[in-house]
Formats: structure tokens, C-alpha cells, sequence
């Protein structure tokens, strides 16, 4: 039987509503083919779905025995393979096994650590404790869910890097000359903020060194005029820099630290006029927290005229 549905004085559209019953039909249960895949859901847990057909079961009851899977336990074995460069099944840096029920389909995995790679095998777990695979899983990396830890110098801007960045970034319509000056205050503050929020004083030397020269030379010019009077500015910076053994994690103020390969560390902080800076580094032995070190960097700056 046909409606008709008028939706406009131009326009008519004729439809079919018997066609359009036969065409509705629910999605396959299976597509055919034994696969798993996983997905991150956020920092601390990751979503693994599966399928498997019949002739998988049937494959793995004519190798083991009609009631293997009566038998053993259904388990998804989780992989950590962070830096493995090809992931055989024996050669992850860790893995654990989380109880799951095949005919569910899919199944929630907390991971015990974020910012890892991972990657699943759904199989059973015989009751000698041999473990028969099913599926493996595609890898993925779980998000970090915070802030960077990585503030070496390596991530420095030289000067006209940073000019350039500057520029780009707008901050030159806030006014030229000492109105520039004035923006680059502003700049620095909004850094500053960013930086308190690691728990940090001060602000890392790649934007103060490049704030300051530039205030600098909003203030006065690149080069003073010849009949200008003399003067004289100056600024400084704190820089701490160490090494630890790699079985150390290292604290600085409190915020974990990533090491180099060879262990070594170093950070740079803005010194302000009048300034007292207390820098606490603490290194505490990642199995055995009993074993630690720690130095605090105590720094003032008083100028004299």
C-alpha cells in the first residue's frame, strides 16, 4: 500500500511501506572469522570485543579432548609490551590474566598502568596450566592522563625560534615598543601560571631567557643610539642539573622526573630580584622504598646597584 506524504506545496514523496518492512533485517551475531580487537577507553581501562565461530571451537576440542573447554578457564591474558620491538607471545615485559565468560563478546580490562603498550590473547588456561590460545589482539597504547613530564632542556627555543613563534602566536598586536614589553610581562605571567600548576617555582629558562631579551629590547631597542645615556641591564638564571642510577626514581619537588639513559637531569629556573628558592630532589629505589637520597638546592639573588 502506498501513502502519500505532502510536504510542501512543490514537493510530494510517495512511500512504499511494504518495501520498506522487507528491507529491515538485525545485524549477523557472526561474521564468520575469529578475531579480537582492542580499543583504550581512557587512562586506566581499555575495551576488548571478540568473536569466535564454531570451527575454532571445533579445531581446539579435536586437538585437546571434546571437554577441554569444560575443563579450563577462559581467561584474556594482558600484555604489557611496551618497547618490544616484535611481540611474539614470550617476550612481553609483563602480563596478567582476567577471568572472562566467552559468550559475552566483549569485556572492560582495568590496566594497572597508563601511558603503556598492550596488547590482549583471549584463550583458556588447561588444568595443567597450559595456556591455548584463541584470538590475539591488535596493540594499543593506553593514554598517559598527565601532565608531560618532560622538561629538559632538549625542549629549549633559541632566540629567533622563539621570535618567530611569538609573532606568529599574535602576541605582537598587543603593541610594539614598551607596550611590547608590556605583553611579554603578560605572556610570562600565563607561563608562570602553567608552570605553578606542576608545583614548581619559577618558570623553565626557555621562556624566561626569551622574555627577558625580548623586554629588553622592546624597552630600549635592539642597540642604543649613540647620544643615549649608558645603561645597564642584567638578568640571571638557577641551574641544577645531576645524575642518578637508573634503579632510581627521582622526585624534584615533589613531581616525578624522567631520567636520561645515562641517568643524568637538568632543569633551569627563572631568578628574580629578591627571589629565595628552595629546590627539594629526592631519589627513592623503585622496589625498595626504604633506599633513598636527598638534596635540597637552597638559592637567593639580592642585586646590588
Amino acid at each position: 500500500m502506498e501513502k502519500e506524504n505532502k510536504l510542501s506545496s512543490t514537493a510530494v514523496v510517495k512511500t512504499d511501506r511494504g518495501a520498506a518492512k522487507e528491507m529491515q533485517c538485525d545485524l549477523p551475531q557472526s561474521y564468520g572469522k575469529t578475531e579480537s580487537c582492542l580499543l583504550p577507553k581512557d587512562p586506566a581501562w581499555m575495551f576488548l570485543f571478540w568473536d569466535i565461530v564454531k570451527d575454532t571451537y571445533d579445531y581446539i576440542m579435536g586437538a585437546h579432548g571434546a571437554g577441554i573447554f569444560d575443563k579450563s578457564r577462559s581467561v584474556i591474558r594482558v600484555y604489557d609490551i611496551t618497547g618490544v620491538a616484535a611481540f611474539d607471545g614470550q617476550n612481553a615485559c609483563s602480563h596478567f590474566d582476567v577471568p572472562v565468560f566467552l559468550d559475552a563478546g566483549s569485556w572492560y580490562i582495568n590496566v594497572p598502568q597508563s601511558g603503556r603498550l598492550y596488547v590482549c590473547d583471549l584463550g583458556i588456561i588447561t588444568p595443567e596450566g597450559n595456556f591455548i590460545l584463541l584470538t590475539r589482539s591488535n596493540s594499543i597504547l593506553v593514554p598517559a592522563g598527565r601532565v608531560s613530564d618532560i622538561i629538559d632542556e632538549r625542549w629549549m627555543l633559541v632566540e629567533g625560534e622563539y621570535q618567530k613563534l611569538l609573532k606568529m602566536s599574535g602576541a605582537d598586536i598587543w603593541g610594539g615598543g614598551a607596550a611590547g614589553a608590556g605583553a611579554s610581562e603578560r605572556l610570562q605571567h600565563i607561563l608562570a601560571q602553567r608552570w605553578k600548576m606542576l608545583g614548581l617555582e619559577g618558570a623553565p629558562s626557555s621562556h624566561v631567557s626569551s622574555f627577558s631579551s625580548h623586554a629588553l629590547a622592546g624597552a630600549h631597542g635592539n642597540a642604543p643610539d649613540a647620544g643615549d645615556d649608558i645603561w645597564l641591564k642584567a638578568d640571571c638564571e638557577l641551574l641544577i642539573y645531576g645524575q642518578a642510577c637508573q634503579n632510581a626514581q627521582v622526585s624534584i619537588a615533589g613531581k616525578p622526573l624522567r631520567l636520561n639513559a645515562d641517568g643524568s637531569f637538568s632543569l633551569r629556573y627563572s631568578l628574580p630580584e629578591g627571589a629565595q628558592v628552595l629546590v627539594p630532589i629526592t631519589a627513592r629505589h623503585k622496589e625498595n622504598e626504604d633506599k633513598k637520597r636527598a638534596i635540597t638546592i637552597k638559592a637567593s639573588r639580592a642585586k646590588e646597584a
